[in-house]
Parts: C-alpha cells; structure tokens; sequence
C-alpha cells in the first residue's frame, strides 16, 4: 500500500513538472495595438483625407447657413415694414403675403439644413469606420505573420483597458514587446511622398538595445 501511495505520488510530480517545464517553454510577446495604429503611415493619410472631408462638408454647412440668416433677416425686415404706420391697407396685404412665402421658404431650408447634417454625419462616420476597420485588418495581419514566423505562444496588446479603466496587462518584460518590428514592417512599403515615417524618439516607441549597439558599429 505504501509502495503504491509513493508510486502514485510520483507519477503526479512527473506530470506536474512536465505541464510546469512546458508553460516556461511557452513564447510570449507584446504590441501596443494604440502605438501601432497611431504611427502606421496609413493612419496618417487617412486622417488627412478625413480632415479635408469634414472641412469640405462644413464649407458646405457654412453656405446653407449663411442662406437661413439671409431670409431670417428678410423676414425680420419685412415684419418691421409690417408694422408702419403709415403702409396702405392693399400694401399690408402685400408685405403679409412676402412675409408667409419667406417664412416657407424658410421652413424648407432648415428641413434642407437638417437632412444635409444628418446625413453628412452618417456618411463621416460610416467611412472613419471603414478606414479604421481596414487600417485594422493590416495590423493584425501583420502581428499575425510575425507570431507563426516566430513561433509565439500567446501575444497580448499591452494597450487595452479593462471596464474600471485599468489596463489589462499589469506588466510585461520590456523583451516580450516587438512593437517597434511591426511598426516598421507596416512602413516598409510607404509609397514615396507618403507620410513621413514615424519617429520612435516622438512616437514613444524606444528602441531595443540590440538596434542601438547595430547604429553604433
């Protein structure tokens, strides 16, 4: 019985020990999924392309307005001729039915005014989505060629946040991040007057002392 008890209590340090030895063996590593995004160079043209939208639309915006303050102030002017003396019973008249047309006239381009917002926000927002979603697709397609080329076990994003707004991974070895390589390798083929490669010094992303003992030789 005492043979057996000790038989059995090694067989479970055997396996014990052999699960322990393969989870060392596992190869982890790191991305700041937010750093990537913000320097990959399609981002940056992006944002250009959606600033020169949103200026476009509110050019437009800035004219459907201006055209309402232009009848609001001929109706107020028509309502001020309104209440002279002096204007004939006939001319009165005249001026009501002016006033009526222009507060139509109106109607119609603040409902013109309001559809155009609408719409012009659901359209910005539709095509931000896409681009982010697609700049998205990238980057993981990336990581994803770098975790089966490098054999990784397991890749987390050191950027996300819980629900209580706490980040998600409380540390990691700065040896387990390869965000600077993806990063590099998304810019690998900016096309030539693109965005301007991002700057590790500026962007945050520091470089691995193997890459700084490589620019020293």
């Amino acid at each position: 019985m005492k043979n057996t008890l000790i038989t059995a209590l090694l067989g479970f340090a055997i396996s014990l020990g052999t699960s322990l030895t393969a989870s060392a063996q596992q190869k982890i590593g790191t991305v700041d999924m937010k750093k990537i995004f913000e320097n990959y160079y399609k981002t940056k043209d992006a944002e250009t392309r959606m600033n020169d939208d949103r200026a476009a639309v509110k050019r437009d915006l800035d004219e459907r307005t201006e055209k309402r303050k232009l009848m609001e102030a001929d109706i107020t002017k028509l309502r001020e001729e309104l209440k002279k003396p002096e204007l004939s019973g006939a001319k009165k008249d005249s001026v009501s039915k002016d006033i009526e047309k222009k507060i139509g006239e109106w109607q119609d381009i603040m409902k013109d005014l309001q559809v155009f917002t609408k719409e012009q926000d659901e359209k910005l927002g539709q095509k931000t989505l896409s681009i982010r979603n697609a700049i998205v697709s990238d980057i993981k397609a990336v990581v994803l060629d770098k975790v089966k080329s490098d054999s990784y076990d397991l890749v987390f994003d050191t950027s996300g946040l819980s629900s209580n707004g706490v980040p998600v991974i409380m540390y990691a070895k700065d040896s387990y991040d390869f965000t600077k390589d993806i990063i590099e390798k998304l810019n690998a083929n900016r096309p030539k007057g693109g965005a301007s490669a991002p700057d590790p010094a500026k962007s945050g992303v520091e470089e691995k002392p193997a890459d700084k003992d490589k620019k020293s030789k």
